[in-house]
């Protein structure tokens, strides 16, 4: 095996690029689903199903890198990223949602903001879990500290995907939601 390929586990040699097109598809991908279910307008639902759709997208990107998964770490993995996070953190995430339960204007301001958040957020999990397998690490190991500023970085290049994922999901309507 050289080092740009991969044995995956049918012996098989797959060129790394390769396999960083398969993260960054599936990434994407989860991304487009976290942003359809954040205009659900079920105050706090919302919420619970962005992180369903992460801790599923660790789990399929944890599997794409032979590596092991666990629900529990996963879920931890994911509040210690966004629960860090600078003005959009889990409490911005919160308060998005919670704008939903005031008719009219809230539900507005709900829906205008969360989508974004939740897409970039997405995208930003998704970008460091995959970092931190390429570089030989697990979910036992993963610090979100010293992946702070790389998920800070990839959090502002989350924003235009997800306002892509939002502009896509209009105009395709909710069948583009990820299994």
């Amino acid at each position: 095996m050289t080092a740009d390929t991969l044995t995956t586990d049918t012996g098989v040699d797959t060129p790394d690029f390769v396999l960083d097109v398969h993260s960054e598809n599936l990434i994407k991908d989860y991304v487009v689903a976290s942003v359809a279910v954040s205009v659900v307008p079920v105050a706090i639902f919302d919420i619970a199903a962005v992180v369903g759709i992460q801790l599923r997208m660790i789990q399929k990107l944890s599997e794409l890198h032979d590596k092991p998964f666990s629900d529990k770490i996963g879920r931890k993995v994911i509040y210690a990223l966004i629960g860090g996070f600078g003005g959009y953190g889990a409490g911005y995430i919160v308060a998005a949602s919670a704008f939903k339960l005031i008719p009219g204007i809230g539900w507005a301001v709900g829906m205008a903001s969360l989508p974004l958040v939740a897409g970039a957020s997405t995208f930003a999990v998704g970008k460091s879990v995959a970092r931190h397998y390429e570089q030989g690490g697990t979910l036992l190991d993963f610090n979100a500290k010293s992946m702070r500023q790389f998920y800070d970085e990839q959090f502002e290049k989350g924003k235009s995907v997800a306002k892509r994922a939002s502009k896509n999901s209009k105009a395709t309507g909710p069948e583009t939601a990820v299994n």
